[in-house]
């Protein structure tokens, strides 16, 4: 950061707190300078690009107009239900579980490498494998079946007639006139009688090569077809008609692209081995050489001792060897005078070997790697035609990538390792390239596994010092930063989304130092989508500030004119899910400004922005967690907008599905509105029954919702909760006895129910929560699963006792606990197993126990808990489990015995300290226990001493939330970030 790179002109953008009636600005206040990495380098680039213009106004603006929108959401959608039954809109109040996060992935497969006809063609981009005759080769069990004795590749029931040529349009629309002439052809073709097909008429060669380009499973059958028919021709002595290697090439590429997986790869391999066979045969037959006439070659054929049709693949006897002295491939006039030619060549194991790539298979990298094998043993054996070349090596590495893990990263690398030796050694064709770097750093990216971003940077490190010792071939470009990145990105790693930004403002910097030879390195949108997503996934204080940071760096970039990098829909979902999940204070109304502003640019033309469904399940996620004052109506109203888009069909990328309508009902349920809340979530339930009943199939209430429902009647803190929220819980019973399954009322919903009795406060609340408890386990004793208790039912029902106040309370949830503890040790079912929130929860009901003639035996149990708890060796007291200890002493122990209370204070308070977990609260219990003179000697401080203030051993462990101090990041809505680079300059 200190270099001149980074030493550019400070600009400052505040993001406003106008105050005033404006909701989206309220509680926002914060403010964010750019100063240094990726937005700095946003700042010079602007400044390199357009020198004559300084005047670009970087402050965002934030004072956009509501327009009436109605708020929005950012929950990915879920798969819709299926069944649809009317429901009783009178439901139940769980709070929503089980929620998916947004998912950001790239598309790897597109941004980093894309292996299409392009990248991967007919002569180099192709598939895998003929094992030899006299050489045993793993093949796969179903391709084992002999395909000898037969001249036709397909099986009987797909043999060349009429009633065989399909007309069936998969991923073809029948309008099409290209597709109308390939069905045209296919109908000639059947009405010709066999062994008078004229190629000027039908040309074979084309009509198969159309059919391979349409990708998919028709396409791939009627080049087959097409094979077939040509084999049966030259079969029946048609002059016309010579079956060569590029029309089994086309077929063995038709099904790799087909996109029919494992059983596309499969087919592909059956082509190759029966072309192999065919060639093998055919050299039996003819017992000589056929080929250019090299008198060199066949004098030098001749003295090796390999005899014709010997197997092995050896089909180095009808080679043309016109190679140029550099080993490179044929020329075209070469290949043209080859066209007639049957054998197995490098291009179609390269077109098998995509075809296990493409096929998202299991063991499709590591029978890739087995075709590879063969080839190199083929070559070594003296076969030049087929020999491993950069495609096949780039085509296997590819596999490995796709298939993630960090073995498959190891094994990618390895393969690189691999074409380095086969280059030193002289196979000039294997050389690695900057396609083949970039695909190791994605696999490494894919890995997941512990450094392998830190792998992956030393690769690109490697390349920069080939390509300076003067490799022209590998030479790192915008697609090996953006690899390099993105495994930063997902390496979720402390620090990793500060790494890559710093990695793109290297490559930003290197660009700027000569645009022309670093034409490669010009950053677009990708890169930069790329780091932001590092940042909303790196879990750091600032990283919403930051992701924004680089949001408005790439406006200013794109301002400054650099092409292809601009702000899209990604971007901005990307800062706005960094906004949802950084916790911030104004978090929430600052992920809806930028929707508001996605919307706005969107309307006047920006296509570009165009909200959709991951967008809108942002905002409504960042307000329903917020817990801001009126942030579940404005969720609601998101909701509401995209209900509206839907129904108008003005967006057809916006779709709301049970999970936006699920984060809703959870916002009301924790919004801390009481009766009203409760009722507005009943409302919403029924609102997404008639949308349901109405035809919507991704709109349907499952049994979350009715839990949220439950949830926020628990939460009302009405006197009729616990009855109404019983009523939800009998209706989904009576819905799903009605064949709904999608309502079962499961472990969850119960619990909820136990906690609305607990929390109720009404006479006899503790004996019906432990009812319920009966309840459940009757049921999972009868088989069913769904009703299984847990560590948090059985917690629930005991911290129902301790709020009851009711006498015997404290031994009715000591012997809960001691039920639990028998059923784990009996079972050792780790979801029955007590823990720290158990034992609180009983000396809870302890410490506050009303009863005179109890309270002895409540002093006794709470402390025979504490000493059990102690003795576990993986569970340990909290600081809540000391709070609450000392509230055992101030309202238990005898006011007027202070030296009892002080020795019992001053043992918990050490061990406390000892553990880190002093907090306000326990000060504050303990100054209550004890008299003022003894707290002083406690804790040395006079006045109204605060955790913050005690020495760092005794609060390492605990959360305070003093203003200004508190225990995990704090500040504004994002404004943090600015201040720190200012730091930092």
């Amino acid at each position: 950061s200190g270099s001149s790179f980074y030493s550019s002109t400070s600009t400052s953008y505040s993001r406003g707190s106008q105050g005033g009636g404006s909701r989206k600005n309220s509680g926002v206040g914060m403010t964010a300078t750019t100063a240094t990495g990726v937005a700095a380098a946003a700042m010079s680039a602007a400044s390199y690009n357009n020198p004559t213009d300084y005047s670009m106004n970087p402050s965002i603006n934030h004072g956009l107009s509501w327009g009436g929108r109605e708020e929005m959401s950012m929950l990915p959608p879920p798969t819709s239900s299926s069944s649809s039954s009317s429901h009783n809109p009178r439901s139940s109040i769980l709070p929503q579980q089980q929620l998916q996060e947004t998912q950001h992935v790239i598309d790897d497969s597109s941004s980093l490498y894309s292996w299409d006809d392009d990248t991967l063609n007919t002569d180099a981009s192709s598939s895998l494998v003929p094992p030899s005759n006299s050489h045993s080769y793993p093949m796969i069990s179903s391709l084992s079946a002999s395909l000898s004795g037969n001249n036709s590749i397909t099986s009987a029931g797909n043999q060349t007639n009429s009633s065989n040529i399909t007309s069936t349009t998969t991923n073809i629309s029948p309008r099409s006139k290209k597709h109308e002439w390939l069905l045209r052809m296919n109908r000639r073709l059947a009405e010709t009688p066999p062994g008078q097909l004229d190629t000027t008429i039908l040309p074979i060669s084309a009509i198969m090569n159309a059919w391979a380009k349409t990708k998919c499973h028709e396409g791939a059958s009627n080049v087959e077809m097409w094979l077939n028919r040509a084999m049966e021709e030259e079969r029946l002595g048609n002059p016309n008609v010579v079956t060569n290697t590029k029309m089994y090439t086309m077929a063995v590429d038709a099904w790799a692209k087909s996109g029919e997986g494992g059983a596309a790869a499969q087919r592909a391999e059956a082509i190759l081995q029966h072309m192999n066979q065919l060639y093998q045969s055919q050299q039996q037959g003819k017992g000589k050489v056929k080929g250019k006439e090299n008198c060199k070659l066949k004098q030098q054929q001749r003295s090796e001792s390999q005899v014709q049709g010997e197997g092995g693949g050896c089909i180095e006897n009808d080679l043309k060897l016109n190679q140029d002295k550099e080993g490179e491939e044929y020329s075209d006039a070469e290949e043209e005078e080859e066209d007639n030619s049957l054998r197995p060549t490098t291009g179609i194991f390269n077109a098998v070997i995509n075809a296990w790539a493409r096929s998202k298979e299991k063991i499709a990298p590591m029978r890739a790697e087995q075709i590879l094998e063969w080839m190199d043993q083929l070559h070594k054996r003296g076969n030049l035609d087929i020999k491993p070349d950069k495609y096949t090596f780039n085509t296997v590495i590819h596999a490995y990538a796709k298939s993630g893990g960090k073995e498959s990263a190891i094994k990618a690398h390895q393969l690189l390792n691999n074409m380095h030796r086969m280059y030193r050694e002289g196979n000039t064709s294997a050389k690695p390239d900057t396609i083949t770097f970039n695909v190791v750093i994605n696999a490494y990216a894919k890995s997941g596994g512990k450094g392998a971003a830190q792998d992956a940077e030393k690769l690109l490190s490697k390349m920069h010092m080939l390509h300076e010792s003067g490799d022209p071939d590998v030479k790192p470009n915008v697609v090996t930063y953006g690899a390099v990145i993105d495994a930063y990105a997902k390496s979720l790693e402390r620090g990793a989304a500060a790494r890559a930004d710093n990695i793109l403002a290297n490559m930003i910097k290197l660009h700027q130092s000569d645009p022309i030879k670093n034409a490669d390195l010009r950053p677009n949108t990708y890169v930069f989508n790329t780091v932001i997503n590092a940042w909303a996934k790196s879990k750091e204080h600032d990283a919403a500030s930051k992701a924004e940071e680089m949001l408005v760096a790439m406006g200013r970039l794109h301002a400054s004119g650099i092409p292809g990098l601009k702000p899209d829909a990604f971007t901005y979902t990307a800062v706005i899910d960094a906004y949802a999940k950084s916790g911030y204070r104004g978090a929430a109304a600052r992920a809806d400004q930028l929707l508001d502003k996605m919307e706005a640019e969107y309307i006047a033309g920006d296509t570009d922005l165009k909200p959709n469904t991951f967008t809108y399940n942002a905002v409504i996620n960042a307000l329903a967690k917020s817990g801001e004052s009126g942030a579940a109506a404005r969720a609601e109203r998101v909701l509401q907008n995209m209900v509206n888009r839907q129904n108008t069909g003005s967006n057809e990328d916006v779709k709301p599905t049970t999970i936006n309508f699920n984060t809703v009902l959870d916002a009301w349920a924790k919004s801390g509105g009481g009766r009203a809340a409760a009722e507005r979530a009943e409302e919403i339930l029924e609102w997404m029954d008639r949308l349901n009943s109405s035809g919507n199939m991704s709109v349907k209430p499952d049994t979350i919702s009715f839990n949220a429902v439950i949830d926020a009647w628990a939460r009302s803190g009405d006197k009729r909760a616990p009855q109404r929220a019983e009523q939800i819980l009998d209706h989904m019973d009576d819905l799903c006895h009605s064949g709904n399954k999608d309502v079962k009322p499961d472990t969850y919903t119960y619990n909820t129910l136990i906690n609305a009795w607990a929390k109720s406060g009404e006479k006899g609340a503790a004996a019906r929560a432990e009812h319920i408890l009966s309840v459940m386990e009757r049921r999972y004793r009868d088989g069913d699963n769904d009703f299984k208790p847990n560590t948090r039912t059985f917690t629930s029902v005991i911290d129902a006792w301790a709020k009851s106040g009711e006498p015997g309370a404290a031994q009715r949830a000591e012997h809960i606990l001691n039920t639990m503890q028998s059923l784990y040790e009996s079972s050792n079912d780790p979801d029955i197993r007590p823990n720290v929130h158990t034992s609180n929860a009983v000396m809870n009901a302890c410490a506050f126990t009303r009863i005179e003639q109890d309270r002895p035996e409540a002093l006794a149990i709470a402390f025979r808990i504490f000493d059990w708890l102690s003795s576990q060796k993986d569970m340990d007291p909290d600081a809540y489990t000391f709070t609450i200890l000392l509230s055992v002493c101030s309202n238990l122990l005898p006011k007027e015995d202070r030296e009892l209370r002080f020795a019992h204070a001053k043992s918990l308070f050490d061990k406390c300290c000892a553990a880190g977990y002093v907090n306000d609260y326990v000060l504050r219990k303990l100054r209550l226990t004890v008299t003022e003179d003894e707290y002083l000697s406690l804790v040395g401080y006079r006045g109204e001493a605060l955790a913050s203030n005690m020495p760092p051993s005794w609060v390492r462990n605990a959360r305070f939330n003093q203003k200004g101090k508190q225990g995990r990041g704090g500040g504004g809505g994002g404004g943090g970030g600015g201040g720190r680079w200012n730091r930092r300059r």
